[in-house]
């Protein structure tokens, strides 16, 4: 019997009943026709609207200093090219093995692609030392759960596989922001990638589908904001993502609900003060590391184990997004608690993860 290839796993995926820690199933439901033409409608002119202003930018507001090394495309998936960018030392001569970092770009599973975060790879491949590939997944509604999941582990595998790389294989680290940080968590559950995955990093992911957007935005951890776009928007794109009859609380949908030894084992989420996701972030991490979160101190960063928690205080969902941001104040304060969370972050790779100990 010839091996199932992954384009081939999405229908089997589909039609699987997922095994998690709570064992009662959660159905998305189906809306109603109206409700149903509602979400395509505003799904849609999202991705119009996101879509133009990341032309616009690029035509008149271009940064030719910040690309890509050079970009690959794979067999296994021709039509998502990958972005590489390769430190200064490696361009120089240097061809000793690197450790690689997966980067998966955010957008709801529904809009943009890997090149609005090329300002954060090429700094972050420059500040590590490390290879970074961004990864491009296909979008929703088009391409619903799991195609992303499954695209992201076949380019993934692919990257990994790459010879030509030269990739230090006892580390490597998926990550992502957003949609791409909850597609790091899942992707890396599958059996292409179970186990050769060091580390997740996942900034301010969706990890539990469970629950309704307005009901997150009422169990909010802080609610000095007024509106969030994930809470008008969040229906829409649930309907884009998730479809009907799916089980919500399927691992690979919601990592939340995966058994420890079913991810990385080294893991660390960054949670955003004013987003409606920090509470499942920050409950997901807790519960890796088989505590109880405590009534007060939660909101301090920490590492127990293999696992790391850090808040970002005083943004909101996506501060980390360099691309249609705006100069001024407020872009300089978003960028110093950047600073300072990538600070966290290279420094738990470098001092914990990446160690020899910490490997065997």
């Amino acid at each position: 019997m010839r091996e199932v290839q992954l384009d081939e796993q999405a229908e089997v995926l589909l039609s699987k009943t997922f095994n998690s820690r709570d064992s009662t199933p959660l159905p998305a439901e189906l809306a109603n026709l109206s409700c149903r033409l509602r979400y395509f409608l505003l799904v849609w002119t999202v991705k119009i609207t996101i879509a133009v202003q990341l032309a616009y930018l690029r035509l008149f507001y271009p940064t030719p200093e910040i690309r890509p090394t050079f970009t690959k495309s794979y067999p296994c998936r021709p039509q998502l090219p990958v972005r590489i960018f390769v430190p200064k030392s490696r361009r120089e001569g240097d061809q000793s093995s690197l450790p690689l970092y997966i980067s998966i770009h955010g957008g709801a599973f529904a809009t943009c692609d890997a090149s609005i975060d090329d300002s954060f790879c090429q700094s972050w491949c420059e500040r590590t030392g490390m290879i970074v590939a961004s990864l491009n997944y296909r979008k929703a509604p088009i391409y619903r759960f799991p195609v992303p999941v499954i695209d992201v582990a076949a380019v993934a595998r692919a990257v990994i596989d790459d010879g030509t790389l030269n990739i230090d294989k006892s580390r490597i680290v998926m990550a992502g922001f957003s949609a791409g940080g909850k597609l790091a968590l899942t992707s890396c559950q599958l059996p292409e990638l179970r186990g050769r995955i060091t580390a997740a990093i996942s900034y301010f992911p969706i990890v539990d589908w469970s629950a309704p957007p307005h009901v997150k935005w009422a169990e909010r951890l802080y609610t000095e904001k007024a509106t969030e776009s994930l809470n008008t928007a969040g229906p829409a794109l649930d309907w884009a993502y998730v479809p009907s009859g799916q089980n919500r609380k399927a691992k690979l949908l919601s990592p939340c609900y995966a058994e420890r030894e079913e991810l990385p084992k080294w893991v660390c989420l960054i949670g955003a003060q004013h987003d409606m996701l920090c509470r499942e972030s920050r409950d997901m991490i807790y519960s890796l590391a088989g505590e109880d979160v405590p009534e007060t101190g939660w909101d301090q960063g920490w590492e127990k184990g293999t696992y790391k928690w850090v808040l970002a205080m005083g943004v909101r969902h996506g501060f980390t997004d360099e691309f249609r941001k705006k100069r001024g104040q407020g872009s300089a304060k978003r960028r110093e608690v950047c600073e300072e969370v990538y600070a966290s972050v290279h420094k738990w790779l470098e001092t914990k993860v990446f160690t020899t100990k910490s490997r065997l």
